[in-house]
C-alpha cells in the first residue's frame, strides 16, 4: 500500500519541514479497510474502530516533531495508544500531496472553476470567466466560511494555495494576479496584501483542504483494488458565533 501511496504522491516531493509517510504501525500489515480523513482526530480513530478499519490515511499529520515521551495523559500519546491497541496504522499524505497531481491544490483549482490553470510547486493560477467584483464572485463559491479582503480590484487573475498559503500571496502578486485566496489569513498579512492592492479570499484552512478527502478516497479506490476504503467527512472547527 505504501508503494502506491508514493506513487499517487511522492513522500520525498514533501516540504522538509513536514512529516509524512507512516505515523504509527507496522509497513507489512495487511491492510483490508482504510479510512480516508482530514485529520487524525479522536473522532476519526474512533470511527475506524467501529468500521474495523486497519489503517487510516489523513492529510495531517499526528505529529511533526520526534516523540520525547508516550505521556497517555496527553492527547497525542493516547492517540498513539488507541491506534496499536486496535491494530490500526496510520499514514499521512500531506504537502506532498499538496502538489501532486490530483492532488489538493488542483483539487481547489477545479472547485474554484479557474480556467487555464498554471502550476508553480504548491501553487495553481488561473483566470475566471468574465470579470467579476471580488463580493459577487465569492457569493457563488461553494464554501460556508468565507472572509474577503476587498483591495478594489476586479478579480480575472487568481492564485490559490491550500493551507496556511498567506506566504505566498507577494509571489501571487509578482505573477500578475489580483485575487489571492488560501487559508489561516493573518490580519497583518491581509492588510498588506490590500495596501498592495491584491484582494484576499480566506475560505479557513478545513475548507481549503477538506475538498481532497473524498476525490482521494475514489482514486483509492480504483488503484486498491479488493481494499474497503471510505472516507471521513468532517465540519469546520469553527461556527459562526451569531446563531440562526
Amino acid at each position: 500500500m505504501l508503494s502506491i501511496l508514493d506513487e499517487l504522491a511522492p513522500f520525498e516531493t514533501a516540504e522538509s519541514w513536514d512529516n509524512v509517510g507512516l505515523m504509527v504501525g507496522d509497513p507489512a500489515q495487511e491492510v483490508t479497510t482504510i479510512v480516508v480523513s482530514l485529520d487524525p482526530s479522536f473522532e476519526v480513530i474512533s470511527w475506524a474502530q467501529m468500521h474495523a478499519a486497519d489503517c487510516i490515511i489523513t492529510h495531517h499529520p499526528l505529529f511533526f516533531e520526534p516523540i520525547r515521551c508516550l505521556n497517555l495523559q496527553e492527547n497525542t500519546a493516547k492517540k498513539v495508544a488507541m491506534l496499536l491497541t486496535s491494530g490500526i496504522s496510520l499514514v499521512s499524505m500531506h504537502t506532498n500531496l499538496d502538489t501532486a497531481q490530483d492532488g489538493v491544490a488542483d483539487v481547489l483549482a477545479q472547485t474554484l472553476s479557474l480556467n487555464n490553470i498554471e502550476k508553480n510547486g504548491v501553487l495553481r493560477t488561473g483566470s475566471v470567466t468574465g470579470e467579476k467584483i471580488l463580493p459577487l464572485w465569492s457569493r457563488d463559491l461553494p464554501f460556508e466560511n468565507i472572509r474577503l479582503v476587498d483591495a478594489g480590484k476586479p478579480v480575472r487573475r487568481v492564485c490559490i494555495c491550500p493551507g496556511s498559503g498567506m506566504d505566498y500571496w507577494r509571489d501571487a502578486y509578482a505573477s500578475g494576479c489580483d485575487t489571492f485566496v488560501t487559508g489561516d489569513v493573518k490580519y497583518h498579512a491581509a492588510l498588506d496584501a490590500k495596501e498592495a492592492g491584491m484582494n484576499v479570499v480566506d475560505l479557513g484552512h478545513h475548507g481549503t483542504e477538506e475538498l481532497i478527502v473524498v476525490p482521494f478516497m475514489e482514486r483509492l479506490q480504483q488503484e486498491l483494488q479488493g481494499v474497503y476504503i471510505s472516507a471521513y467527512e468532517s465540519t469546520d472547527i469553527f461556527t459562526s458565533g451569531k446563531g440562526e
